[in-house]
């Protein structure tokens, strides 16, 4: 028995973190093809920031600029912490000249009521103020008192230790808006710098790279695990069959025998002497496939229910409305005895789709 690589699967249409250039204007993303939904759309900065549609902004956060523990004394107890949602004033409890770990008085600002901001111990003894009301440039954070020195916030001899923190807006939201014959996504104001922006998406059925058109992608896959999938028995036989059909005959400069001429002998104008030059096509690159399975079987296991045995029934018809569209319906029966059944599309490129804007199968329902 054999294995193979799986190769069709149903296209997702999906685009997954395509690098992508600002327009001129600094605000257009200049995406390969266009955007189909705004659900499905996402934007990552510098491979570490998503930007969310609303934009991306960070609360204000001061950090003091020494570590713990702190050595406070009686006369220097009074720490004031004023953010936009007000201001409060709050004396720690030192009665004698005590020291204490950032996680000790993080723990004791809590106990005493203080709302305007979030105080915590980074992990490394630092104490750390954070504004929870606001985010972007409306947040900040301010620190005051006899006590803010001695934790660490605004020494005087430090200058570049502010006493007060701002938030930022890292980035501005973004519009998915129409551009040319689709859409794509628009900054609302322009961006600054040289950021390696990725974008993912859908994108529409006529317009997407990865299965050009036609519904199916030809590629491999793999599980979570990092294992790439195989298939055997009738899948492989299913699949070898629709390879070698779908080949153009003579592509392969290392095998010209491999493939079929059917792609040729769309668009011809005698619809019925090319119903007949498919239907033969397909018969002798059939024969062809039993022929290299029986060299295979020289040097591989072949099993029954991968051999190709006999061509049971092939039938090529016009679509109806379309003269240059065919179907082909092929049964093919494996050495097991088990049919397997091929329905392939055959028209001329950019003419009709495989299945078409309106969501209807030509040749009749899916199976």
């Amino acid at each position: 028995m054999s294995l193979e690589l799986q190769l069709a699967w149903p296209c997702t249409h999906i685009t997954l973190e395509e690098v992508v250039t600002l327009d001129y204007d600094r605000q257009w993303l200049q995406t390969s093809q266009p955007v189909a939904s705004l659900g499905a759309m996402r934007i990552l900065i510098d491979n570490e920031l998503l930007i969310p549609q609303f934009g991306l902004s960070v609360p204000a956060a001061l950090r003091s600029f020494v570590a713990g523990p702190f050595d406070l004394v009686p006369t220097e107890n009074v720490v004031t912490i004023t953010a936009p949602a007000g201001t409060q004033t709050i004396a720690l409890n030192v009665t004698v000249p005590v020291r204490r770990t950032a996680a000790e008085l993080a723990n004791e600002l809590l106990r005493r009521g203080l709302t305007v901001a979030l105080p915590e111990d980074d992990g490394h003894g630092y104490l750390l103020l954070s504004d929870t009301s606001r985010v972007g440039s409306d947040s900040f954070v301010r620190v005051s008192g006899s006590a803010a020195t001695t934790l660490g916030f605004g020494a005087q001899l430090v200058s570049d230790r502010p006493w007060r923190a701002q938030g930022r807006d890292l980035y501005p939201g973004w519009d998915l808006l129409k551009s040319g014959l689709g859409r794509r996504p628009k900054f609302r104001v322009p961006i600054l710098g040289t950021p390696v922006i990725k974008v993912s998406y859908t994108t529409t059925v006529s317009q997407c790279r990865r299965c050009r058109s036609t519904f199916v992608e030809n590629d491999y896959r793999f599980t979570v695990g990092g294992d790439a999938i195989f298939i055997q028995n009738e899948d492989l036989l299913y699949q070898a069959a629709l390879k070698i059909l779908l080949t153009d005959l003579g592509s392969n400069p290392f095998h010209r025998w491999y493939g079929s001429r059917i792609r040729s002998r769309i668009g011809a104008k005698a619809v019925g002497g090319v119903a007949s030059l498919i239907s033969e096509d397909v018969r002798k690159a059939l024969q062809n496939l039993q022929q290299l399975q029986v060299k295979q079987s020289q040097y591989q296991q072949v099993s029954n229910k991968e051999r190709l045995y006999a061509v049971l029934n092939v039938q090529v018809r016009p679509h109806q409305q379309d003269p240059t569209t065919f179907l082909v319906d092929v049964v093919v029966q494996n050495a097991s005895g088990d049919p397997v059944q091929l329905n392939i599309v055959f028209t001329v490129p950019s003419t009709v789709a495989l299945m078409g804007s309106n969501m209807l199968y030509l040749g009749g329902p899916p199976r």
